[in-house]
């Protein structure tokens, strides 16, 4: 009996164990240990049978992933962010009947300047504590882990300090509600079937029906509302539903009109999403939405029964004003002013505003001649300095006083129809506030134009007036107002308002994670979970939302053909932890409901995403086929709607981050900007510019480039990764695809969500830059995006455009220029003209120690290819095979001379032959002097050759062709022995010869001038 009660009592204390007891218990060697895990992961199957193992077989894989990013962070300990403390003091060790061991310390930051990285700690940091700035990794042995989990202010933070726990202690999971995850188990579409359960009250039906035609949704976005409205009266049964949200169809819209008419009908709902980002969006269209139906004077009444829970600084709530109003710390810290057991609450403000407007006389009185124990009992209502001994008069005093009292009442009306929830402040309270704070502000108006002076005396006509606009408008509509809400209990501690706001609130707005903290004493029941950006969230992530008190149905919004959640560990990758709930049941064969058609992209640019991933079921709104939709911001075929840009001949670089950059497409991305932003300022025209690459390394090389370009407020420029682009749009996007090789690796490039979210993001134009030969040969979806490309005629050369290949030019030559020392080649932009100037300074300690040799070799091809292909004309090519042919003639000369020897027997090495010696001398020599006279001219023709073809290739080339035919009858006439002959045909040579010298004067006349 003992034994059993021992192995219950270890089984609960096993339970209660949490993530960071877990990861806390962990030392150096674990976190370094690789395998630490491997035996218990396991590939995460489609099905599961119960929901122990539904949860339990995440669990390793949370843990290994937990492991891995606390891993990279101790890679690179000596560059991560140090700040120093102060004093660390205790708080509370809590009960052994709590649900861990964990220590509560508040810890005091020194003010001193000496942070590293100007780091700041922040609500969810984990931190690890030692005693000496550590340098290397065994400096934090023995490893102390700490969780943030409260600021207060800048200097003092509250951390969690756990136990030690064994490495090999067992982990488990409790759940408070495992309703709904019992109906995502298995495959089958139960859950996700039509329900034909209604509501009873059709007044609900019809405001639904009102809000979805006030928002003028299409057909799919209708659909989908109403199908979700519907679940909330089902009873008999668990739902999940899936809504298909492709990129540009509206998403976010319909999420929003979703959740308002949630909010109309009173359905309590929690909306969760992956990020801080995502479920900030959410909450802004709902608001936006909340506020078309509203007056302007009462803008944010009935928002208190929506909430919003989240780190401040992380959401950005001060940067966004409109997010006051729903956050729920700002809620709590202004529901504390207004129902303050002290002197400062609202009912005490209300009363001593009209106890002030009732005796003005008296408090005046009170004021000039004060009583010694109540001395100067109205100085926080006037302004008067310490130095001023002449009192105000009465009318000055009564201004100062009620301008004082009645702003501060005014704010604090706004702030109870703002905060409280609907429930608990009638429409008809709001109307007696609104009316109140109307007379208030006539009341002030009439004091700002007649208090001064002494305009305001007893009998005069002013005076009448004052105290009938304060006896018959003002105290009338202030003692209509409730001095008290007794329905509202007293909230007397910051955590009894917090549940006061959560439990009443209709919509609740979280990140994934916070839905962990809304338990059931804090929230109530909860009828309804929305998920958006449900692809994004790994499952585990939705265990904690899907087990909320009460939730019986869940919505889940997303696309499980756009980024998935990011998986830092490739064994937990592989084993599937990444995927989400969303993506397991659409491959389960769950139904999901489709919004079909697009509003973002021109259908140049959504054709080729709609074919290749979505089947083509996706239809462009008619706003998008307009033809004022179309818009060309740069001249030229190349910058239409859609393009691929080819820019063959940069080359993919690692840095020390291991991640990839070509400087050759950052310079074409550099200079179409530039043009862009020349375009925009000329045109007086906005631009939204966005620029895309997978990779980091390109990312900051173009942020770098473009950050030194001119930038007006009329251009916007955002460049980012794919990663960070997930859900933005902009006018124009450019995409650096960056690889280039010659055997098609492209790494995750081949990613298709990652391509999918690149290519979706345009509205106006997408233009793509990349090397067609390296994403051909890839065999990803890159290629099918060229040969798409090709067949619309979309397909450019970089090089075609002059701009862009003088950018790729000066590219290559800075990075060769930055390896060797300095080399610089001068050009004449106007026409097309090229001249060479090296200078090469290597430095005392040798060339070695400059550069790789294999660097040298790849910039050195790079240089050559440059020459080859820009820096002189294509039409060269003709000139060099000119010169060429002149070699195989002189070549084919010397032949003619050899079987002359033998034929006339002048032996090597006798240069002439004479007469005296053989009859056939003469005969000999004309052969011999013919082939001699084409050597002797051979380095003149070469060099007029060279050099004018520089700058007039064709008509080298031609004169080029006439000095080697000329040569050719010129050592053929010389050879019949009669040296007359030789004319007959070869003078034409020595008219060729002033031609190519023109030529050549010619480029050296550009030269000077350039």
């Amino acid at each position: 009996m003992n034994n059993l009660l021992e192995r219950r009592r270890a089984v609960e204390k096993n339970e209660k164990t949490t993530l960071f007891d877990r990861v806390s218990s962990w030392s150096i060697k674990d976190i370094l240990n690789r395998d630490l895990f491997k035996q218990k992961r396991k590939i995460i199957p489609d099905r599961f049978g119960t929901v122990y193992e539904y949860v339990h077989c995440f669990i390793p894989h949370l843990l290994e992933e937990t492991r891995t990013e606390l891993f990279s962070s101790l890679k690179s300990l000596s560059r991560s962010p140090v700040f120093f403390t102060h004093s660390m003091e205790k708080r509370i060790k809590e009960s052994s009947g709590s649900s861990s061991n964990t220590l509560l310390y508040d810890i005091t930051l020194s003010n001193e300047d000496n942070f590293s990285a100007k780091y700041q700690p922040k609500c969810g940091d984990l931190i690890a504590l030692t005693k000496t700035r550590p340098r290397r990794i065994d400096d934090l042995d023995p490893l102390l882990l700490v969780y943030v989990f409260k600021m207060d202010g800048d200097l003092i933070i509250s951390v969690h300090v756990s136990r030690s726990l064994s490495p090999g202690e067992k982990h488990s999971i409790r759940f408070a509600n495992s309703t709904l995850i019992q109906s995502v188990l298995q495959g089958n579409n139960q859950a996700t079937e039509q329900c034909f359960c209604f509501g009873n009250d059709d007044d609900d039906s019809d405001r639904v029906l009102d809000i979805i035609r006030s928002t003028k949704l299409n057909k799919s976005q209708e659909a989908a509302i109403l199908s979700c409205v519907k679940t909330t009266n089902c009873s008999h049964k668990n739902t999940v539903k899936l809504i298909w949200g492709p990129p540009g169809t509206g998403k976010t819209k319909t999420v929003a009109t979703l959740l308002f008419a949630l909010l109309k009908l009173r359905c309590k709902t929690v909306v969760c999403a992956p990020t801080n980002t995502a479920i900030v969006e959410v909450t802004q269209r709902l608001l936006a939405l909340f506020k078309e139906t509203c007056s302007s004077e009462l803008a944010t009444c009935g928002l208190g029964s929506i909430a919003l829970s989240g780190n401040r600084e992380r959401m950005g709530i001060d940067k966004k004003d409109d997010l006051l109003n729903v956050f729920l710390d700002e809620r709590i810290a202004k529901l504390g002013h207004l129902f303050s057991p002290s002197s400062s609450g609202w009912n005490q403000r209300l009363e001593s505003l009209i106890q002030f407007l009732e005796n003005t006389e008296s408090a005046y009185n009170d004021y000039v001649d004060p009583l010694e124990d109540n001395s100067e009992p109205y100085s926080d209502y006037v302004d008067q300095s310490e130095e001023e001994e002449e009192k105000d008069t009465f009318g000055e005093f009564v201004r100062d006083a009620f301008s004082y009292l009645s702003e501060d009442l005014e704010t604090d009306m706004v702030d109870l129809y703002t905060h409280l929830p609907k429930s608990f402040i009638s429409p008809g309270v709001v109307k007696k506030m609104e009316a109140a704070r109307q007379a208030l502000q006539r009341v002030r108006y009439f004091l700002k134009e007649n208090g001064s002076g002494d305009q305001l005396i007893e009998g005069s006509f002013k005076m009448d007036c004052f105290k009938r606009l304060v006896t018959f408008d003002c105290l009338q509509a202030l003692s209509l107002l409730p001095k008290c809400f007794e329905e509202i209990p007293d909230l007397l501690e910051t955590e009894d308002i917090k549940k006061f706001c959560l439990q009443n609130a209709d919509i609740i707005f979280c990140t994934a994670s916070g839905a962990a903290e809304l338990n059931p004493g804090r929230t109530g029941s909860i009828e309804l979970l929305v998920v958006d950006e449900a692809a994004q969230l790994k499952e585990c992530e939705s265990v904690a939302a899907l087990q909320l008190p009460g939730l019986r149905h869940a919505v889940l919004i997303g696309d499980e053909y756009q980024l998935p959640a990011m998986v830092h560990n490739e064994e937990c990758e592989r084993a599937k932890f990444g995927r989400s709930l969303f993506e397991r049941l659409v491959l389960l064969g769950h139904n999901k409901h489709l919004l079909n058609v697009q509003y973002r992209m021109h259908p140049s640019i959504s054709r080729f995403p709609n074919k290749e991933f979505y089947s083509g079921m996706i239809t462009d709104a008619p706003v998008v086929q307009e033809s004022i939709y179309q818009k060309r911001f740069l001249q030229g075929n190349m910058f239409g709607s859609f393009s691929f840009i080819n820019v063959g001949r940069g080359q993919e670089e690692f840095g020390d981050g291991h991640s990839p950059k070509n400087m050759v497409e950052v310079a074409v991305i550099a200079e179409i900007i530039s043009n862009l932003s020349k375009v925009s300022s000329a045109r007086k025209m906005k631009v939204n510019v966005g620029v895309i690459s997978p990779y980091k390394g390109q990312v900051r090389a173009i942020q770098e480039r473009v950050g030194s370009l001119p930038s007006g407020q009329l251009l916007t420029l955002n460049v980012r990764s794919v990663d960070g682009f997930q859900g933005g749009e902009e006018d124009i996007i450019i995409i650096s695809t960056v690889r280039s090789n010659g055997n098609g690796k492209v790494g995750f490039l081949s990613n298709r969500q990652r391509a999918n979210v690149a290519l979706t993001r345009a509205r106006h134009c997408l233009w793509v830059v990349g090397n067609e030969t390296t994403l051909a040969l890839s065999g990803s979806i890159w290629g099918k995006l060229i040969s798409e490309a090709r067949s619309r005629g979309c397909f450019f050369e970089a090089a075609d455009e002059k701009n862009l290949r003088d950018a790729m030019n000066d590219a290559l030559l800075e990075d060769v220029s930055s390896s060797f020392g300095t080399l610089s080649i001068g050009r004449n932009r106007g026409r097309g003209e090229f001249f060479f100037d090296f200078a090469w300074s290597i430095k005392r300690h040798g060339f070695g120690s400059l550069f790789h040799f294999d660097d040298l070799k790849n910039k050195t091809k790079k240089v050559a290819s440059m020459a080859i292909g820009d820096v002189l004309p294509k039409e060269y090519g003709y000139v060099v095979i000119v010169v060429v042919l002149y070699c195989v003639l002189n070549f084919w000369m010397a032949f003619q001379v050899g079987g002359a020897r033998k034929r006339y027997k002048v032996a090597y090495p006798t240069l002439y032959a004479t007469e005296s010696e053989n009859k056939d001398a003469k005969l000999f020599n004309c052969v011999q002097r013919g082939h001699q006279n084409s050597l002797e001219m051979m380095p003149m023709y070469f060099l007029l050759m060279i050099l004018g073809g520089m700058k007039h290739p064709c008509i080298c080339t031609a004169l080029g062709l006439l000095y080697n035919v000329s040569r050719f009858f010129y050592f053929k006439g010389y050879s019949t022995g009669d040296p007359m002959k030789r004319l007959t045909i070869g003078k034409y040579g020595f008219l060729a010869m002033l031609g190519l010298a023109v030529c050549t004067i010619s480029f050296a006349i550009t030269l000077l001038r350039a």
